[in-house]
């Protein structure tokens, strides 16, 4: 029997004994995940709900109305696409590896164009998501502020945040691929 085949469930372990003693295991007996009287009262317990919740959805009590919950989701939906989180779970990428010289250590950025760890990506698109964090708190938050001194100090430190993360990117960019990038100047301009 395989390794990774051997497990602790009933079946390969009737398994294992079936092969090593070559003594018939008797049929396994699988109760249902809810008896009879648990489904009963969990159905008692969703008739005495709905109007509850009929009244909460009515008042526009529901966590489907909080903005707060909204504000999370997009937060995650955009930290998750620009991190390359779809890129992990597809080609299985590994969070980080052991280093070949020290194997206690673990490496989380691979230097080469070759691979990409998980702890790289989650790397860029936190940089990536705290520059949108950024801009969302420049337009929605600065602007309502009155003092003009104030504003300007905080889009000064919004910009050297932003400027911090994108060179940041930029470095682990040129770092990675060993393409270096580079500010174009029409041919005009010269």
């Amino acid at each position: 029997m395989d390794q990774p085949h051997f497990a602790r469930l009933a079946d390969s372990m009737a398994e294992f004994i079936e092969s090593r003693t070559g003594l018939e295991v008797g049929p396994i007996v699988r109760p249902p995940l809810l008896s009879r009287n648990q489904i009963i009262l969990l159905g008692i317990l969703f008739l005495i709900s709905i109007p509850f919740m009929i009244k909460r959805i009515m008042e526009g009590e529901t966590l489907l109305h909080d903005r707060r919950v909204w504000m999370a989701g997009a937060l995650f939906v955009y930290f998750f696409s620009v991190s390359g989180g779809m890129y992990g779970i597809i080609r299985h990428t590994p969070m980080f590896l052991t280093d070949r010289s020290d194997p206690n250590k673990l490496v989380f950025f691979y230097q080469g164009s070759g691979m990409q760890l998980g702890a790289e990506g989650f790397a860029v698109g936190f940089l990536y998501t705290l520059v949108g964090l950024m801009i969302a708190v420049v337009t929605h938050l600065v602007v309502k502020v009155e003092s003009l001194q104030t504003q300007r100090f905080a889009m000064l430190v919004v910009i050297t945040i932003g400027w911090w993360a994108v060179s940041k990117v930029i470095h682990l960019d040129n770092w990675k691929t060993g393409y270096s990038i580079h500010t174009f100047w029409p041919s005009s301009w010269r």
